[in-house]
């Protein structure tokens, strides 16, 4: 269990120096950005498939940035559903990866699944489609390795994931966030980003929580 509380403060470190400290580090990590993009525009999907609406194309640009198209459902949880989804699946990656490594290649082959899936089905660009295909492909090769590496790559993603995330709180969802105090006019914008914060930091908590004493 201390090997992977170590992975989990490594990998926290290792990424905040190279985005912050270290120049053109954002390139290096601009593949875990890429999929934690991914990520984001799934989550908009995901919730609004649960809601009863419809996606229609998930977009990812090579600067980082993306948009999920869908139509119908319930919009406000839709709308959260990119930052808090993708923390959503930032902490099952790392609840996988610590508590639960023989799943973990089965939760591998799912996300290749979903990669898969979302470069097909909800095609939306030649750069978007190539790019999950590639990660899917990246995840296949990774598939044949042990469970143990499987288990701590699932723990790397999760954590440098839900980082980028509570990094990105200001800026990231500020689309969502605009559209959504539209919707719910109770609180200003900036409150209702330090609400989603608070709720994938408290999320990420009770995770670990979880995780270790399990473990």
């Amino acid at each position: 269990m201390k090997s992977k509380l170590f992975l989990i403060v490594f990998s926290a470190i290792i990424y905040w120096v190279l985005v912050n400290y270290v120049p053109f580090g954002t390139y290096i990590v601009l593949p875990i950005n890429l999929f934690v993009t991914f990520l984001h525009e799934l989550g908009h999907a995901v919730f609004a498939l649960i809601t009863g609406g419809n996606v229609h194309e998930v977009f990812i640009q090579s600067n980082g940035a993306g948009y999920a198209v869908t139509s119908g459902g319930f919009v406000p949880l839709i709308l959260m559903g990119g930052y808090i989804g993708s923390a959503l699946f930032g902490n099952l990656l790392l609840f996988i990866g610590i508590c639960k490594p023989k799943t973990s290649m089965v939760a591998l082959y799912v996300i290749i699944a979903i990669l898969v899936f979302t470069a097909i089905w909800w095609y939306s660009s030649i750069f978007t489609t190539i790019l999950l295909l590639l990660f899917s492909g990246l995840a296949f090769l990774l598939s044949k390795k042990s469970k143990k590496l499987v288990a701590d790559l699932l723990v790397v993603i999760g954590t440098v994931s839900l980082l980028y995330i509570i990094m990105d709180y200001n800026s990231g969802p500020s689309s969502d966030l605009a559209k959504f105090t539209e919707i719910v006019p109770i609180l200003p914008q900036a409150i209702w980003a330090i609400v989603w914060l608070i709720l994938v930091v408290w999320m990420t908590y009770l995770t670990l929580k979880k995780a270790f004493r399990k473990s």
